[in-house]
């Protein structure tokens, strides 16, 4: 029997597999429903599940990627050569309009290079998509275009979760999309240097905030998309950059750019090192201290970020290839992972942690 996701009860028993559209399981079949599993699916945009009328025994599902029935893999597939599609579309528009504004002073037509961008999100809207299909655009990782990209989806998708206005939500979307146009202002050797910099390098690099200020005050862009290209280094206790500023003097997108530019920046390759894990960026966010971000976001943020991960394969440093089964709260870049038969509390092993999270295709 097909029941609406609002109408599913925990207790309930699912007749059928639940996937997410990236191939992901995320309830096997014959699973007593949990509240946990119900916000999860939540998460994913799933609308309804077939819930056994009378149930047996629970039965257990492998989980793993042969067990992906043929039609969800296709549409899956189908699914990332449409995001590459729009994605490339909207990067080739934002590189033009960009560099039409730091060369020739030319005006930003934002409506219109906004909307390209968050056509990356059709064809079916889901937010949590947006950190399942960043992991298929690696190619596009080492370029401050790609990279504004990123964060312009994950600060719509994050204001989402914060349930903002549509409006605030596209208004977080173009913060994320201008925040680091100070950076083209700067020298290429030093953007793609492979080696450590100079302290006077480091003072030319902390200009971008500034810097981009300046460019984007040129044009018609709303005062908010400005004060997040100077803010979106700032940090709530004060020891951010370029002003040191105290939360409440950082606008409240700002604080979501910041949040999203970590992320991204943490999990996309760079020129001098490969591309962390998002659950090592987690664990980040947990020991650096969550008082340098405004509480509400980053919690949000990390919550339903480990939550869009779980049933996820990853390999862990030691190579050991797992399936991510549970998220400790207390602990949530150090989840519980199932190799095999055997469970690995990553909380209490310190000497492993999550390398990559492995891409279904």
């Amino acid at each position: 029997m097909k029941i609406l996701l609002e109408l599913l009860t925990p207790g309930m028993i699912t007749a059928e597999d639940v996937y997410s559209l990236n191939g992901q399981l995320l309830v096997p079949i014959g699973t007593p429903l949990t509240d946990a599993m119900l916000h999860q699916m939540k998460i994913h945009s799933i609308r309804s599940v077939n819930i056994d009328d009378h149930p047996k025994a629970a039965s257990t599902a492998s989980g793993h990627t042969s067990d992906i029935p043929e039609e969800v893999r296709k549409a899956r597939v189908e699914h990332i050569k449409e995001y590459k599609k729009a994605y490339s579309e909207g990067l080739s528009q934002f590189e033009v309009a960009i560099n039409n504004l730091v060369m020739n002073n030319t005006d930003l037509d934002m409506d219109t290079i906004l909307k390209q961008t968050l056509s990356v999100l059709s064809p079916t809207g889901r937010h949590s998509s947006i950190l399942e299909m960043l992991v298929f655009m690696k190619e596009y990782n080492t370029s401050i275009y790609a990279h504004s990209i990123n964060v312009s989806l994950l600060c719509n998708m994050l204001a989402h979760w914060l349930n903002y206005s549509e409006e605030d939500c596209q208004m977080a979307a173009a913060c994320g999309m201008f925040h680091d146009i100070g950076k083209l202002t700067l020298p290429e050797e030093i953007l793609q240097r492979r080696g450590p910099l100079t302290d006077e390098e480091k003072k030319l690099v902390n200009t971008h905030c500034e810097k981009g200020y300046e460019l984007l005050s040129k044009s018609s862009v709303d005062e908010t998309v400005k004060l997040a290209a100077l803010m979106h280094h700032e940090l709530c206790d004060g020891s951010g950059y370029p002003r040191n500023l105290q939360s409440e003097e950082i606008d409240r997108f700002a604080k979501i750019v910041t949040i999203c530019n970590i992320y991204d920046a943490m999990t996309s390759e760079r020129p001098y090192r490969k591309p962390i894990s998002p659950f090592a960026v987690i664990e980040y966010f947990e020991v650096t201290g969550l008082s340098k971000f405004d509480t509400r976001p980053i919690l949000v943020f990390l919550e339903n970020t480990v939550n869009t991960y779980l049933n996820s394969t990853v390999q862990l440093n030691d190579g050991t290839t797992a399936q991510v089964v549970f998220i400790n709260k207390g602990r949530l870049g150090r989840p519980i992972v199932k190799s095999g038969e055997k469970f690995i509390d990553l909380s209490q092993r310190t000497d492993l942690h999550i390398q990559e999270i492995l891409p279904v295709v």
